[in-house]
């Protein structure tokens, strides 16, 4: 019984740990966490040898089972916690932690006055000026559209999106560009694709002889609010499923490793 729960608990709690939100509100605790689980791990390795050293033959055997279910256990629970955490939950922290700002006009505002803004409601006129996006490529293309409405002198507001432009014409198609209800953005989080996306935007500056004097990029949609739930429930729903899926899968071991041993003994 205890090969089936033990490895279980230790992906079950090392998974919560690495995935939820405890660990953007206290690091320090997660870690702690993983150490005791890893101190675990260890010490079933010590039994094992015990046992081992001791001729316990069928003892040992079981407990060198429970220790390596236990270690393969913790590893995956880090590594698909860290996915799950950094892919969901940190753009759901990030952006629920910054400032909602509505009404705003981008022909009258600047970059740097909104600087902590999450999500932003633009004012009704305010639309994709495709005829001035731009896209820079490395690997992927780093797609770019200004946010407008009306004539501007400065483009600071900028939709944003990943290989969904040729790069080499204007012909931005990223997110709910044709939705003619969609007047909002959502910050873009990812410090790795923000530097792309600013040459992007240098490259539009120079092609189309305009200012962009502190851009900030937005996903551009008509509800923020709902995406930013999408996050939350994703990284809920996988952690579930982490937790049943390593369940079934330590069940099964656990009667192979029955049936396998039976048949050496």
């Amino acid at each position: 019984m205890r090969c089936l729960v033990l490895p279980w608990l230790i992906f079950t709690i090392v998974y919560s740990l690495c995935s939820l939100s405890l660990r953007y509100t206290s690091p320090g605790l997660v870690t702690a966490g993983i150490g005791v689980a890893g101190v675990v791990v260890l010490l079933l390795a010590y039994s094992a040898l015990q046992n081992l050293r001791n001729g316990e033959d069928g003892q040992s055997t079981w407990y060198f089972f429970l220790f390596l279910c236990s270690a393969a256990n913790l590893a995956l629970a880090v590594v698909l916690g860290n996915m799950n955490y950094r892919s969901n939950l940190v753009p759901f922290m990030d952006v629920n932690n910054m400032n909602e700002y509505d009404m705003i006009n981008p022909a009258d505002s600047k970059g740097n006055q909104l600087m902590d803004a999450g999500r932003i409601h633009f004012v009704p006129d305010a639309k994709l000026d495709i005829g001035h996006s731009m896209g820079f490529r490395n690997l992927d293309t780093y797609c770019v559209a200004p946010i407008t409405a009306g004539n501007q002198e400065n483009y600071d507001f900028w939709a944003v999106g990943l290989n969904c432009c040729s790069g080499h014409v204007a012909d931005f198609h990223c997110g709910e560009f044709n939705n003619p209800t969609a007047h909002s953005g959502l910050r873009l989080m990812r410090d790795d694709l923000r530097s792309y996306f600013r040459l992007a935007v240098q490259q539009a500056e120079a092609a189309y002889n305009i200012r962009a004097n502190h851009p900030i990029f937005f996903y551009w949609m008509q509800d923020p609010a709902t995406e930013i739930s999408a996050y939350e429930s994703a990284a809920y729903t996988n952690w579930m499923v982490g937790v049943f899926v390593a369940l079934g899968v330590q069940l099964l071991l656990v009667v192979i490793a029955t049936v396998a041993f039976a048949k050496l003994s």
